[in-house]
């Protein structure tokens, strides 16, 4: 059976850019039945506001939804699969993995080597479980160095989508034996998961980015002209509206550019683990 164990509802919300997930509970439950999926976590950032609408439709769509949370800490991301209800964000590695074991749940290390900076790097060996491939992590440099710090690890690995939308859904597939939301989590804990993963194409981040940004508009707009000065602000609304006008080729070589910079930036800093 397949699972899709990292996705996010329009219940995640960024800080500059509001939208950050688009599709509702519903929606990603529905979707993840249409692909094949046996079942599919919905891990919305901070909050467990898409589980009574993810329940329903499960229910509906008779496959299996496994409770979920992508939890801030205060070293960065950790996943919780399996609690019953809310785990507080900012606490340290050890007390999240604690407080999500007192609920039966399983702790998994998101992206642990994001070049952002969001995962838990090193300290993912304090969790039950290591997100071992994200799909988001394009740069590939993240991925790299788990696989190069975790690849003979013991700890139970798997692979996430970290979806933002319908069509990113299923990109990190994980199969295993497990019928019910206990199967899975089981699983996981005796390490008995398979995975693949492929990353994300450009033009879907690109859709997804257009999207955000066409649904927050007015907010981007209003805070880029409260806290940038001139031409800077001017520079800034300029490009969104040329790019919420125009399609994805144009954009697509700028991306690839940045994607190099970035690749650059994730290859220098992986060097300091």
């Amino acid at each position: 059976m397949k699972f899709e164990l990292h996705c996010h509802s329009h219940h995640s919300k960024g800080a500059k850019i509001p939208w950050e997930g688009i599709p509702s509970p519903a929606a990603i439950v529905a979707h993840a039945k249409r692909i094949g999926l046996s079942g599919v976590a919905i891990t919305d950032h901070h909050t467990t506001k898409a589980w009574p609408e993810a329940r329903r439709e499960a229910k509906k769509q008779g496959i299996i939804f496994i409770p979920g949370v992508e939890l801030q800490t205060q070293s960065g991301h950790v996943i919780a699969l399996g609690i019953s209800e809310p785990v507080a964000n900012f606490l340290s590695v050890e007390e999240t993995v604690d407080r999500i074991r007192e609920q039966g749940g399983v702790a998994v290390a998101a992206h642990p080597f994001d070049v952002r900076g969001q995962g838990i790097r090193s300290q993912a060996d304090k969790a039950d479980a290591i997100e071992m491939f994200n799909s988001l992590n394009i740069d590939k440099i993240g991925n790299l160095c788990t696989y190069s710090m975790f690849r003979h690890s013991p700890l139970p690995k798997v692979a996430g989508s970290d979806a933002h939308t319908l069509s990113m859904l299923g990109c990190s597939v994980n199969t295993m034996n497990a019928d019910s939301v206990d199967g899975v989590l089981k699983c996981i804990r005796d390490g008995r998961v398979e995975f693949t993963g492929r990353y994300m194409p450009m033009e879907e981040v690109l859709n997804w980015a257009r999207e955000r940004l066409s649904r927050s508009q007015e907010y981007v707009m209003k805070y880029t002209a409260e806290n940038y000065r001139q031409p800077k602000a001017w520079l800034y609304s300029k490009m969104l509206k040329k790019f919420l006008a125009t399609s994805n080729a144009p954009w697509r070589v700028l991306a690839e550019i940045s994607l190099s910079a970035v690749r650059c930036y994730g290859m220098a800093k992986a060097m300091m683990y």
